[in-house]
């Protein structure tokens, strides 16, 4: 295998096919068409990293320059805190839906990134910058990151992954302790006894009502966004992505929107991407979990889906089953990167604990 890089500007001048040939079930979030999604927010300046074997893509890397990153999570300064950092930093892997990854094709894959990284450190060091920064990394994809380069390391956070959902409801339930299977059923059955008409609605059909209720969820959690930028957003979605969408709607009598789900399939796996609440029509009624879990547990072993992604792990996630699975953010400083390898852990959390992770299956 004789490698060369190349580094583009727009997902738009690489193959769609190709890129996502590299992607497997957990990279929705770096997959081609979400990529042009929000390529098309100018908070940063996207750049694409290929590792080409001849003409055929065998690795890639998304790379951003964050100008004016508004949400919590993707934040430089934040991972200069998490990773005892100084400097500027590129962000490597993602920006968005708190899950990133390098795509590597399987034959000779610790070569491509060697190759890869190599060549994202010394673009970052061309650019000014001290390092690149990774952040929300899958435990395999952090073992992999240590036998190409010398990083540092924290665990960041946790996604909540239910899976084997294949089933149905029925297989759900048998699965769940005997107290958690008792509150399921009480919390189906209280949602069908408020007079809801749950439906499953296509994002382009009721983009500007979903915009206004996730909206009102961002505020109540102090991250407000107004819904006409949420608007510009989820249009973006719904032209690149709008095909693997699928809206989980709570209405009510008079037809107005109470709650909803938005949810991406890419796979096997069923990703909800956002929530969206009008705490004015909500009749105590646990709206929030049919949709999150119930209705889309229905929706995915209708449509051959086996996992659901929930997003960032919550206790009320783990108590309705979902599994909480660590995500790391490393930084690769640009001067260090080639002294040795490995991942050297920082952080808060017990040492012992973090290795054991690292070293878990």
């Amino acid at each position: 295998m004789t490698l060369r890089t190349r580094i583009v500007e727009t997902i738009h001048a690489v193959d769609s096919g190709a890129w996502n040939a590299l992607a497997g079930p957990d990279d929705f979030y770096v997959s081609h068409g979400w990529l042009a999604a929000i390529e098309r927010d100018r908070v940063a300046t996207a750049r694409y990293l290929l590792a080409l074997d001849g003409d055929r893509l065998v690795g890639a890397l998304p790379m951003y320059h964050l100008l004016d990153e508004n949400g919590m999570y993707y934040q430089v300064a934040r991972f200069r805190t998490l990773l005892g950092l100084t400097g500027d930093y590129l962000v490597g892997g993602g920006r968005s839906g708190n899950r990133g990854a390098v795509l590597l094709a399987t034959d000779q894959e610790t070569t491509i990134l060697d190759t890869l990284m190599a060549r994202a450190v010394a673009h970052a060091a061309e650019l000014g910058y001290a390092g690149i920064v990774l952040p929300y990394l899958s435990t395999p994809t952090l073992r992999r990151l240590g036998t190409a380069v010398r990083a540092v390391a924290a665990l960041d956070d946790a996604e909540a992954v239910l899976p084997e959902v294949g089933d149905g409801l029925v297989g759900y339930l048998s699965r769940l302790p005997k107290r958690r299977r008792y509150n399921a059923r009480k919390e189906m059955a209280v949602y069908a006894g408020a007079g809801w008409r749950t439906g499953r609605e296509r994002l382009t059909d009721c983009l500007a009502d979903v915009a206004r209720l996730v909206s009102l969820v961002n505020e109540r959690h102090g991250a407000a966004t107004p819904d006409y930028l949420l608007r510009r957003i989820l249009r973006w979605e719904d032209k690149a992505v709008g095909d693997l969408a699928v809206v989980l709607t709570c209405r009510d009598e008079d037809d107005r929107l109470a709650a909803c789900a938005v949810n991406f399939a890419w796979r096997d796996t069923l990703y909800l991407q956002a929530i969206g609440l009008d705490y004015s029509l909500l009749r105590n009624s646990f709206e929030y979990f049919n949709l999150m879990v119930y209705a889309a547990i229905a929706y995915a072993a209708e449509h051959g889906l086996n996992r659901l992604h929930l997003g960032l792990a919550t206790t009320a996630k783990t108590l309705r089953g979902a599994a909480p699975l660590p995500l790391w953010t490393a930084g690769v400083v640009a001067d260090e990167a080639t002294h040795g390898r490995g991942v050297e852990l920082v952080g808060e959390p017990d040492r012992k604990g973090f290795d054991a992770i690292l070293q878990s299956p």
